[in-house]
């Protein structure tokens, strides 16, 4: 390939739009001499004339106008994508779990927004998982396969309830435990026979209901319903603010967790600084 300067190249493109070497350098804030040096060293390079020169006008020749047809095009499409993602580097776009929103991101948001006030964020949420390149996918699953720069957090499970419900734990009744069972077959079910077996615990102490989002389950045991068996990161919150407590068990740990897909390098700037400040949250526990 011949080795052309994309500089001499927007000089062409500007010169045989305007049909004028001193409109395009109007244009390019250059001279009309730098844009005939330009255009001359492209004719010499490329071995052809691209203009017909008149006393007060230039006009393509053939083979200009095929260059011009292509730089027209080519300038063009690249100043879109750049526009495009000038625009798409202003809002960090979300995709994660409706649980994980509610529960987690979205109260945390307002720490964000403190500490970088000039990046918007834009959540979306669903229980199926939608791939979109420009998004960040905050997903929830197995993580024992995945890398460490993509890993935000591994759970733990414990019971978790408010003051009153907690309370009731000593009495003869059966404690009524709330568990998810994930939209998602292919995720490893919440391991409340681990933590059962952990605590020594006999499973008819509880009657279980589940539902198959955890936000579902949490709501339940804010509203006082019975315990919850959930994830720390998604009741750490509400711990925080003593809306919920742990009950007097030990969690259970498990190689579930939430994570990113994609390597950092295919990441922008503004979107690793939102991964790196949700690690943050997530690892202080």
């Amino acid at each position: 390939m011949l080795n052309v300067s994309m500089q001499a190249l927007r000089v062409f493109e500007a010169a045989a739009r305007h049909n004028s070497f001193k409109l395009a350098a109007q244009e390019l804030n250059i001279t009309p001499t730098a844009v005939s040096h330009h255009i001359k060293n492209l004719e010499v390079r490329l071995g052809i004339d691209l203009f017909i020169r008149k006393t007060r006008e230039i006009n393509p020749t053939k083979a200009g106008f095929l260059l011009a047809q292509a730089t027209h095009t080519g300038f063009g499409t690249i100043e879109r994508a750049v526009n495009q993602l000038v625009e798409q580097g202003k809002v960090i776009q979300i995709h994660t779990t409706s649980s994980f929103a509610a529960q987690m991101l979205i109260p945390a948001l307002r720490g964000f927004n403190k500490e970088y006030p000039n990046l918007e964020v834009s959540v979306a949420t669903g229980e199926h998982l939608v791939h979109d390149s420009q998004a960040i996918a905050v997903r929830f699953g197995d993580t024992s396969q995945i890398k460490q720069s993509q890993l935000l957090s591994i759970e733990n499970f414990n019971a978790y309830g408010n003051q009153a419900c907690l309370a009731r734990l000593n009495t003869q009744k059966k404690t009524t435990m709330f568990i998810p069972k994930w939209k998602n077959t292919q995720l490893p079910s919440a391991p409340w026979q681990a933590w059962l077996a952990h605590n020594d615990l006999d499973a008819n102490l509880f009657e279980v209901v589940y539902f198959d989002q955890e936000l579902y389950c949490i709501q339940e045991a804010i509203a006082g319903s019975g315990l919850v068996f959930a994830s720390y990161s998604l009741v750490k919150g509400l711990i925080e603010k003593n809306v919920l407590t742990k009950a007097s068990y030990r969690p259970v740990g498990t190689q579930l967790g939430y994570y990113v897909p994609l390597n950092e390098v295919q990441y922008t700037r503004q979107q690793l600084i939102f991964i790196n400040w949700l690690k943050a949250q997530l690892s202080d526990k």
